[in-house]
């Protein structure tokens, strides 16, 4: 995981210095989001499976942990990117951003509630 977060990093500061948003266009943008997209899905993944395995001392499942921490790092890169790009469209507003963490933290109790009832 910390090998592709460190190639994923690489590619968005190759995106970053080597392609002109200008000539490139919407190819261009959508590159650049995907490869910060990706990037930060790895880094935060990588410190959620930290924190819960050294600090919370959660070592029973560690593929459990793993998976949360993938979920979460997915559903923060997802707030993160979509903030940025609606901030580079003069589009962030305070609702806009209330909606897209409400809308996260939907997602995120659904999936609290189908792992609880498998549980039971």
């Amino acid at each position: 995981m910390i090998g592709g977060t460190l190639l994923a990093w690489m590619g968005w500061v190759l995106v970053l210095f080597r392609i002109d948003p200008q000539e490139s266009g919407l190819p261009g943008l959508a590159l650049f989001y995907l490869t910060l997209f990706v990037s930060l899905v790895g880094t935060l993944a990588t410190f959620g499976v930290l924190y819960r395995v050294h600090l919370l001392k959660r070592r029973e499942l560690l593929s459990r942990e793993v998976k949360i921490s993938f979920r979460h790092g997915v559903m923060l890169s997802l707030v993160a990117v979509i903030s940025l790009a609606l901030s580079a469209q003069a589009l962030l507003f305070w609702w806009n951003f209330l909606a897209l963490i409400i809308f996260v933290a939907a997602i995120e109790y659904g999936f609290l509630l189908v792992n609880e009832s498998r549980r039971n």
